[in-house]
């Protein structure tokens, strides 16, 4: 992809709403060596509604039900805050298509989870997330998406 073409979303709103829709991909989850931990698929379902958006992530771990975590932010400029009474994290545009997120669960402060989010097509795209545990990497965590058709469902 050229150079020109990463630069499309020149606002978080623009590339919000460019990636709206449904997501499906594969978690795979690393020690910092490189081992396996843990391998599963996801589904991830959001909108945008004026400056708020939503998501809702379904995990698809073998011989378990499905997970549903569900997320609401607001975009201010070149960030998106997420803030409910579990979650807080601040995103931040940092070219076209590539974003940087630092969040942490609010019940355990000592953990930190940076993710990096690469739309490398309007239908392929990677997150990288990078988990710190009192300030040390202990865990590393390549989700790979692509959208598919449909409509998300109605649940906010």
């Amino acid at each position: 992809m050229a150079r020109h073409e990463l630069a499309q979303y020149r606002s978080f709103s623009q590339l919000l709403a460019g990636i709206a829709g449904i997501w499906e991909g594969t978690y795979t989850h690393l020690k910092p060596s490189g081992e396996l931990l843990e391998r599963y698929g996801s589904r991830q379902e959001t909108r945008l509604v004026g400056t708020d958006w939503f998501e809702r992530i379904i995990y698809s771990k073998e011989g378990q039900g499905p997970e549903i975590l569900d997320f609401r932010a607001t975009i201010t400029g070149d960030t998106v805050t997420f803030d409910d009474p579990n979650f807080l994290g601040v995103s931040y545009l940092v070219e076209g298509r590539l974003t940087v997120f630092p969040y942490h669960w609010k019940n355990d402060p000592t953990r930190e989870i940076v993710e990096i989010i690469t739309l490398a097509t309007d239908t392929y795209r990677t997150r990288l997330w990078q988990t710190f545990d009192h300030g040390v990497l202990t865990r590393l965590t390549l989700i790979e998406e692509r959208r598919v058709d449909g409509t998300p469902t109605e649940w906010f």
